[in-house]
């Protein structure tokens, strides 16, 4: 017998991909914990050939100590953020509504940019003014395209990034914050996450083994 095709039910059952991420809140104990795996290194590879001394056990010792505290400590400032994938046209408003309220800034940094590409060209003692019009044309591009991506990007990010009830974390304002705070390789991992999310068909993580889903019948 063959079930007719319900499309309430089919909408209904409908959910949006997401995925956890971890961030560290104390991600200044990663360079010290850095430096402490270099000096052991360094340790290891000074009594590599020689009989260890008590002094040196000692020192290895309190290194490794130090390790492991710096480890737990930074193990203990994680955080799990979920990140949820946005449908490509709100992704778009969003973006077209963050340029707009990053225009002022945008036309900001594209003067004080083509102010430095002018002193640049004087200091170069550049002559042609179709080259030095066309550095300050590109370095005013530039400059204001980068403030408007930015400001895109955190946008969209303040609506993908959710609690566990499904609301918002941030506002634009609170994510531009926490950007600033946590530094470019870990917000890279929040928009990794959402980039894949959108571009990731959901059966690429099914077994091709796996037996198709029952036929829709007309």
């Amino acid at each position: 017998m063959t079930t007719q095709f319900d499309p309430d039910a089919f909408i209904a059952g409908i959910r949006t991909a997401q995925k956890k991420v971890t961030i560290f809140l104390a991600a200044d104990l990663a360079g010290e914990l850095s430096g402490v795996e270099e000096d052991l290194e360094l340790l290891e590879s000074q009594n590599e050939d020689e009989e260890q001394t008590l002094s040196a056990g000692a020192e290895k010792a309190e290194l490794i100590e130090k390790r492991d505290r710096l480890q737990t400590e930074l193990e203990d400032s994680a955080v799990e953020f979920t990140v949820r994938a946005l449908a490509q046209e709100q992704v778009e408003k969003i973006g077209r509504e963050a340029r707009k309220a990053a225009s002022e800034r945008a036309d900001q940094a594209a003067k004080e940019a083509a102010g430095y590409a002018r002193e640049e060209c004087r200091r170069a003692e550049v002559g042609d003014s179709k080259e030095i019009k066309e550095a300050v044309r590109s370095a005013a591009s530039k400059a204001s395209n980068a403030i408007l991506s930015k400001e895109a990007g955190l946008h969209v990010l303040s609506h993908a990034i959710v609690t566990d009830t499904g609301e918002r974390a941030f506002t634009p304002e609170q994510m531009r914050d926490v950007s600033e705070g946590l530094g470019e390789p870990q917000m890279n991992k929040l928009y990794g996450a959402f980039y894949e999310l959108t571009s990731t068909d959901p059966g690429e993580f099914v077994p091709k083994s796996q037996k198709p889903g029952p036929k829709v019948e007309d």
